[in-house]
């Protein structure tokens, strides 16, 4: 297991086969809804304090799950610090749940998309960045299905404010160049900047 310490609340893992098989994980099934999984997060998460000394455990963290073609997978996981509730051991998501980006060239246009979607009746995880290294990059990511994201028809008309933006490595980019400006409620708070 290779640990990355982007920052105080950043962090990347990144898991061989072998280290799937030692923790139990099936890259096809994780979902932190299940026991196993959970208990094999924050095993990984302990090590991962003893080694980099990233500590999530007084923090609600935000766990994104890439699998790889060796069999492996990459975890970036980010404390939210100021999410509100009781500082509970949880993430933010399903890991299961499908996730979408989408680029702005602006705040305005990020903002409008946020209000669009608003209207749509989006009422999904997300989460907006700005890059530290582009004036003229905004993303906005989003949750596909399940109970409270839309389907792909309710967020068609996002791309009149801004493009789909895809690439394995986007979510690397996003983690190590990109400020947050709005964790797990995006849409709901800049369309009230409409």
């Amino acid at each position: 297991m290779d640990l990355i310490r982007i920052s105080d609340s950043k962090l990347k893992v990144m898991l061989s086969q072998t280290d799937m098989e030692r923790y139990a994980l099936d890259g096809d099934r994780i979902d932190y809804d299940n026991t196993e999984t959970r208990r094999a997060f924050w095993c990984i998460l302990d090590e991962a304090k003893h080694r980099t000394g990233f500590d999530a455990a007084g923090d609600r963290v935000f766990i994104q799950v890439y699998q790889s073609r060796n069999g492996g997978c990459e975890m970036y996981v980010t404390k939210l610090c100021g999410e509100g509730g009781d500082g509970g051991q949880e993430t933010s998501r399903p890991i299961g749940e499908e996730r979408v980006y989408c680029r702005f060239e602006s705040l305005s246009d990020l903002i409008g998309g946020c209000l669009h979607l608003r209207r749509a009746g989006y009422r999904g995880k997300s989460f907006a960045y700005y890059s530290e290294e582009a004036a003229d990059r905004y993303y906005l990511s989003l949750s596909l299905g399940g109970r409270t994201g839309v389907g792909r028809s309710g967020v068609k008309g996002l791309t009149e404010y801004g493009r789909w933006a895809e690439g394995r490595l986007l979510s690397s980019y996003i983690a190590e160049h990109c400020r947050a400006l709005c964790e797990g409620d995006a849409v709901e708070t800049l369309a009230e900047l409409a």
